[in-house]
């Protein structure tokens, strides 16, 4: 019967999204409420409607634009993030520790998952019985009872990771990923670790693995037993989220070959990383002229729609300031308040930037950012050199696998100085190797552009 399963997703899945296949009714679910997460799964509901299916999506965010085919169940409000994990601990670096990423994840997978299924439209479609749906996909990150639709629907499962590779969702394939050179994917490693990382690598991943299946995976079977009772009424006894995970068949990847080391696979594992890199739009108009008028480049500083420079240490900010107002670059810093004084003449300040579009634009030479995927991605895909601050999650990843392949050098923010911050930004300007585009990359740009 898996089986069974597994063949007409991955036929469903491929013709979803290269087409051939009468209209699907899709449920679409990412109810974890971080924008930078919808920008992604964003393009691939766009896709899906583009290919003319009917999606129904349980998101935090309203689409820019209504369509014919989209149904929109809004989490409103929105899960508060800031809540359960205050800002003021991510510039503490309280989150450097691995450790402390781990019950971050696992503490806000299980909060934000029961946050949506107790909001009246979820509940509401857990007791109906007047939808039908041909698919189900749902992000991957924490929300594991979210799984249990599939079941309600009798319909195939696939998964997305907004990450990249997991140990988790290896093991949801049946695989056991070698961790002598598959690194966690919180700690820092390349795929050329020594023997002290790889051990350190086995004790992390094995306490990850423990405590998921102690604590973490009993939780979320918890919140199935509380939250799908009527579904258990009507149809009879559900089955637990290890029984969800292993009916998974297909699993979209956000990743490439361009940022993930080589590593091992397992058939249906499908990697779509940089997929919503599109053709650029028109800019506003002053940040238009600012791009265009700079005649010795740009620099772009934007730390995604998370992390606020605005809500740096002040002196922190002030070091960027000296460095920005000696330089003949232009900045444009994504910058959320008004509170420089004495801002130079070649910066400026936006609340809000259309990140994707900028880097397109020739005239962009460097790229500070906070590590994330989408933005380096994003970086390799125009060959924008970047100076990167990580904070949490993923970015100490992305972060050092950037360096390690020559494309960026790594700012902790504690390191945050005059002196470095200038030394940093000097020898990316100035050393051509930065710029110079790594031979797999040729691959990376024609795949996507293919794509697209």
């Amino acid at each position: 019967m898996k089986m069974k399963i597994t063949t007409k997703c991955l036929l469903l899945s491929f013709m979803c999204f290269f087409g051939g296949v009468e209209p699907l009714r899709i449920l679409f679910m990412a109810p974890f409420p971080v924008p930078s997460h919808w920008f992604w799964l964003n393009s691939i509901v766009e896709g899906l409607l583009d290919k003319g299916h009917e999606v129904t999506a349980i998101t935090n965010f309203r689409a820019k634009q209504p369509h014919v085919n989209y149904t929109e169940i809004i989490l409103d409000p929105p899960f508060d993030l800031l809540k359960y994990s205050p800002e003021h601990l991510i510039y503490e670096l309280k989150y450097r520790s691995d450790f402390s990423n781990l019950f971050l994840i696992w503490n806000v997978g299980l909060l934000s998952t029961k946050y949506a299924l107790e909001h009246p439209k979820v509940a509401q479609l857990i007791r109906s019985d007047s939808e039908e749906f041909d698919l189900v996909i749902s992000e991957q990150f924490g929300q594991e009872a979210f799984l249990m639709f599939a079941h309600k629907y009798n319909a195939p499962l696939v998964t997305i990771s907004t990450y990249d590779f997991t140990d988790y969702l290896d093991l949801n394939a049946g695989f056991r990923a070698p961790l002598s050179f598959v690194p966690h994917i919180l700690l820092p490693y390349t795929d050329s670790m020594t023997f002290t990382q790889r051990t350190y690598n086995l004790f992390f991943t094995l306490f990850d693995r423990i405590v998921r299946r102690i604590f973490y995976i009993p939780a979320q079977n918890a919140l199935i037993t509380k939250y799908f009772e009527p579904l258990e009424k009507r149809i009879g006894p559900l089955p637990t989220v290890q029984e969800l995970e292993r009916s998974i068949s297909v699993i979209l990847f956000n990743s490439h070959q361009a940022t993930s080391p080589p590593r091992p696979e397992m058939p249906g594992y499908v990697k779509i990383g940089g997929i919503h890199i599109k053709e650029p739009k028109v800019l506003p108009l002053e940040i238009k002229e600012f791009l265009d008028q700079a005649t010795d480049g740009v620099i772009l500083f934007s730390l995604g729609s998370h992390i606020k420079s605005s809500h740096f240490d002040p002196g922190k900010v002030r070091a960027f300031v000296r460095v920005f107002g000696k330089m003949k670059q232009r900045i444009l810093w994504k910058y959320e308040e008004n509170d420089i004084k004495d801002l130079p003449s070649n910066v400026l300040l936006q609340k809000w930037i259309p990140q994707v579009d900028v880097l397109a634009h020739k005239n962009v030479i460097l790229f500070i950012n906070h590590g994330g995927i989408f933005g380096t991605q994003e970086s390799i895909y125009y060959g924008v050199p970047m100076l990167t601050i990580p904070f949490y999650g993923d970015q100490f990843r992305n972060a050092y696998r950037s360096r390690e392949r020559g494309h960026a050098l790594v700012l902790e923010y504690d390191a945050i100085t005059e002196e470095s911050v200038s030394q940093k930004l000097s020898q990316l300007i100035t050393n051509e190797s930065f710029r110079e585009m790594p031979r797999g990359y040729l691959t990376y740009f024609e795949t996507i552009s293919k794509a697209h």
